[in-house]
């Protein structure tokens, strides 16, 4: 897959729900504990307290997409695209930000067919993308990438989303950590 930065993580899998997940691999029992009801399900109704709280303390960020598709990810750590990246590979204009503490470097980004934390969770899925980043808290710029649907995904080798991981020492302060993250504008 052609990257937009050279040093950067990618990962690949077929998404069949509107929403994706990341979320450090071992605070998967800190967000089952608070368990926000988005973990079975997505509606209007899951956007609730437990939502709140566990993006709040950066244990989940829920990206809502589209449309479920392949997903081609790359995930890159420093700072946010510069205008120069982001004319290269054309980004759509709408970014998003949250807060994501990833303590043991453990990075899973999973949608709601392989979403280890779901009840209905079958590990015969396809599974979803487990990388190492260094440990940390993060800021994380998320970019959809314009011209990717699954069939553009085909013909060309790039990636449909970036996701940017800046540390939080590093990174511009968020003015709110929304519980749901919109991949349109």
């Amino acid at each position: 897959m052609k990257t937009v930065r050279l040093d950067s993580l990618t990962a690949q899998f077929y998404n069949d729900g509107l929403v994706i997940f990341l979320y450090d691999d071992q605070n998967q029992e800190a967000i089952k504990a608070i368990n926000p009801s988005i973990l079975e399900g997505y509606g209007n109704s899951d956007i609730n307290s437990e939502l709140f709280e566990v993006a709040e303390k950066g244990l989940l960020v829920a990206y809502e997409l589209r449309q479920d598709d392949e997903m081609a990810l790359e995930v890159a750590i420093g700072n946010p695209l510069n205008d120069q990246e982001r004319e290269a590979v054309g980004i759509y204009p709408h970014v998003q930000r949250a807060y994501l503490n990833l303590p043991s470097g453990k990075l899973a980004i999973e949608g709601y067919g392989n979403f280890r934390l779901s009840p209905d969770f079958d590990p015969n899925e396809e599974p979803g993308a487990l990388l190492d980043v260094p440990p940390g808290e993060y800021i994380v710029s998320i970019y959809s990438l314009i011209g990717c649907t699954e069939e553009e995904l085909e013909e060309s080798a790039k990636p449909n989303h970036l996701f940017v991981l800046t540390p939080l020492s590093q990174a511009e302060p968020l003015s709110e950590r929304k519980p749901l993250l919109h991949g349109y504008g």
